[in-house]
């Protein structure tokens, strides 16, 4: 999902942010404010506290600013998602309950207010640069999802568990795009779904990671 930007590091604890995560960090900041169409390459690169030309040099343009972006969200919405199935497929949860913790992080993660981006994409409310994106986007952020949570689910299991799997996630996603009336009805409902849809196994398996 990089679309030619350099690859995104880790940064390990306590070190200093990269070029890159702050010229990020500018621009999530940017598009939650509703200045991102509005400012230029050498605001970009002001605001972040580095040249127009290496502002260039990292990411070629603004629609490669704004895929690293998504490539960094993505990465975190997949991260959190792992480490909710974790947590509860160690306390002994069978795979549906897995499946509603995961998508409930999604939702969590997708409607709040400091993920701007992601949930434009989400939801396809992008303009723009943005919008050039989001199909993209979200092709590939839903078939990583899946892929992981129907591997997590079995591995090399049937292909009614990862239909099983999508179906959770594009209900999911259906609550970012027509809300609920509250967060929990559409917890509730999506947890229902999920402990419906796939079967109780008592093997603890923990999501794939790339």
């Amino acid at each position: 999902m990089s679309g030619g930007t350099a690859p995104l590091m880790r940064r390990p604890p306590g070190a200093q942010p990269s070029v890159q995560e702050s010229v990020l960090n500018v621009a999530l900041g940017m598009h939650a404010d509703g200045t991102w169409n509005r400012t230029a390459m050498w605001q970009i690169a002001s605001a972040a506290g580095v040249s127009r030309q290496t502002l260039y040099n990292e990411f070629g343009c603004r629609d490669g600013i704004t895929r690293a972006l998504l490539e960094r969200e993505t990465n975190r919405l997949l991260d959190g998602m792992d480490q909710r199935w974790r947590q509860v497929r160690g306390s002994g949860a069978e795979h549906g309950d897995c499946l509603a913790a995961s998508m409930s992080w999604v939702l969590e993660f997708a409607s709040s207010r400091s993920h701007p981006l992601l949930h434009d994409v989400l939801t396809g409310q992008g303009h723009g640069a943005t919008s050039t994106n989001s199909s993209r986007g979200l092709a590939v952020a839903m078939t990583e999802v899946c892929r992981r949570l129907a591997d997590a689910a079995g591995p090399g299991g049937h292909p009614d568990q990862l239909e099983a799997v999508e179906a959770v996630v594009r209900m999911t996603l259906s609550y970012l795009f027509v809300p609920a009336e509250t967060h929990q009805q559409a917890r509730s409902q999506i947890a229902h779904a999920a402990r419906t849809l796939l079967p109780v196994t008592g093997s603890a398996v923990g999501p794939a990671k790339q």
